[in-house]
């Protein structure tokens, strides 16, 4: 009894058919194809991580230089406070928001100069070398930041209440919801 050849039967681990050429062997078929398909699959999809995270970290980038704008006015205000105070005689006082002035310039230029995968390292070793300082900081930011986003003016330009019922009310206009009147037509309490 003899043996059928590899290359022309059916082969249980590769599934090619009689007649079909082997991928590996050099030729080209469905597997080539499909391979060739998957590889610039592949290389488009790369292309696009390498895209989306340039453009992130351009975007990082410029947000950080405006902080970092934002911070260097937050200096120059406090300087200019501590002119304020010395014109007064009050030379303690203003030596302290000098001092506090240029440490708010020295993070201004930490962060113009710094690139964000360094910044983040240098909070991370802050947080671990000082943890209950990182956490005080992290609470304080945290507290200015829900002031200030409560303190924002909201859409729709009136001042609005949550209803019992769950609905928007605009004091300003008093109206609820999706513009259902709740006053009387007269606007008022009784009156026209």
């Amino acid at each position: 009894m003899t043996m059928p050849r590899d290359d022309m039967s059916t082969s249980s681990a590769g599934g090619s058919a009689v007649g079909e050429k082997d991928p590996q062997s050099g030729g080209g078929g469905a597997r080539a194809q499909i391979r060739d398909v998957k590889d610039k699959v592949v290389e488009e999809a790369r292309s696009s991580i390498r895209q989306a995270r340039d453009s992130a970290s351009s975007s990082l980038d410029q947000s950080r230089n405006r902080a970092a704008d934002s911070i260097d006015s937050i200096a120059s205000a406090v300087r200019g406070t501590g002119d304020r105070l010395r014109s007064d005689n009050q030379t303690t006082a203003a030596n302290l928001t000098d001092s506090l002035a240029g440490q708010v310039e020295r993070l201004a230029s930490y962060l113009r100069t710094r690139d964000l995968a360094s910044v983040r390292g240098d909070l991370e070793r802050f947080a671990r070398e000082q943890p209950t300082v990182a956490i005080g900081v992290a609470l304080a930011v945290g507290m200015l930041g829900a002031r200030f986003i409560k303190s924002s003016p909201r859409r729709g330009g009136g001042t609005s209440r949550r209803g019992y019922d769950g609905s928007d009310f605009e004091i300003d206009t008093g109206r609820r919801g999706y513009g259902q009147d709740v006053l009387p037509a007269g606007g008022g309490y009784g009156g026209a």
